[in-house]
């Protein structure tokens, strides 16, 4: 249903002479390659160009017409899946005015993209949630361990994440931009509504949304950085994933934090926070200031081998399911506690969390950090 008033999560802009810019460079990137790199640009209205990309200043000094849809400038910064519905459901305008994407646009036009409401789609049951971000797009929390993402009849996050838009009246499905195994922790990312969902999923797509794990696994990792690209599958047993050719490449970097001899000492990644400075501008791994044979042990797993082990930071660049798991699993040097994938029992869940993400603000343009 279509509204009259502005809410605080709505997006709201004023078309400026770089969105006309941008559509009029798309359209002649387009007729260039039809024309098979002639560089000559023109198109039904007689607008034309040399090798120069158009621009509106151009077409003010030709006196050319310049008709731009409003279907064209929101193709340049939002996925168009993500705004069927909300033309369906007549939530965008010009000039408060309802829209359609064939409406025309000028500069200092106002665009209006109201959010719809939505039915919270999981069972909201009270919760005790860390929060470690949260805007008008996106809520992110600290999962703990022992917990699922979201499965069917059982308690999961999902419910808790329910609970929480229900008590702050945020009307929205739980749309899940990660997912974390039922025994790792940290950062889990929620998008409050279809729009900011595609944007986000197109930043993952692009490794611009960078994901930041700390592992400890077992035995002495002897290079100190690598990326680990395989292709992986589930096996036969319907349980494990396994590197198989046939398989989808998946892609793992990292950098070894510290190695450690043998001990019986405690045990707990999931508290080893501060190991580490990356920078906000990081996009990947460069870790020369860390100390990757430092003989002080205070975090360290039970009942670990007699082979040592290795504290790892990871930067995954793919979302395979069990992806670090299986990755560091098949250079023989399985998660610390992970025995479905061939490492020694200890006790204790394996070590595996989800320490850092890093992404560009959809609607600031600034990059944001979130730490768990």
């Amino acid at each position: 249903m279509a509204r009259k008033t502005h809410r605080p999560d709505d997006i709201l802009w004023t078309v400026t002479a770089a969105d006309i810019d941008a559509v009029l460079s798309q359209k002649y990137a387009k007729q260039k390659l039809s024309d098979n790199g002639q560089g000559v640009f023109s198109s039904s209205r007689g607008i034309s160009s040399s090798n120069q990309d158009m621009s509106s200043r151009d077409l003010e000094h030709t006196g050319e017409a310049c008709d731009i849809s409003l279907g064209e400038v929101l193709d340049t910064k939002y996925p168009r899946k993500s705004l069927v519905k909300l033309f369906e459901e007549k939530l965008i305008h010009i000039n408060g005015h309802k829209a359609i994407p064939k409406d025309a646009i000028s500069v200092d036009d106002e665009i209006w993209i109201a959010m719809a409401k939505e039915k919270i789609d999981h069972d909201p049951i009270e919760m005790d949630l860390s929060v470690l971000y949260e805007d008008e797009d996106l809520f992110i929390v600290d999962k703990p361990s022992g917990v699922t993402v979201n499965s069917k009849d059982q308690l999961s996050l999902a419910n808790g994440v329910a609970h929480y838009f229900k008590e702050h009246g945020i009307k929205r499905k739980v749309r899940f931009l990660n997912r974390l195994d039922r025994d790792t922790t940290g950062c889990i990312v929620i998008a409050k509504s279809g729009l900011a969902q595609s944007l986000y999923q197109q930043q993952m797509d692009d490794n611009t949304f960078e994901k930041w794990y700390m592992a400890t696994v077992e035995g002495i990792v002897e290079a100190d950085e690598d990326s680990l690209v395989f292709p992986m599958e589930r096996s036969a047993d319907g349980i494990h994933y396994e590197v198989n050719a046939k398989g989808k490449e998946t892609h793992t970097a990292f950098s070894v934090l510290c190695r450690h001899a043998s001990q019986s000492v405690d045990n707990s990644v999931n508290k080893f926070k501060n190991s580490v400075d990356i920078g906000l501008k990081n996009v990947d791994i460069n870790l020369v200031s860390v100390d990757k044979n430092n003989p002080d042990v205070d975090k360290v797993v039970h009942k670990s081998n007699k082979c040592g082990y290795t504290e790892v930071l990871v930067r995954l660049y793919t979302g395979k399911t069990h992806q670090i798991r299986v990755a560091f699993s098949y250079i023989g040097h399985p998660l610390v506690g992970d025995t479905l994938y061939g490492a020694q029992p200890t006790g204790q869940p394996f070590q595996l969390r989800a320490q850092k993400v890093v992404f560009t603000h959809i609607r600031t343009g600034e990059r944001i950090t979130v730490t768990a």
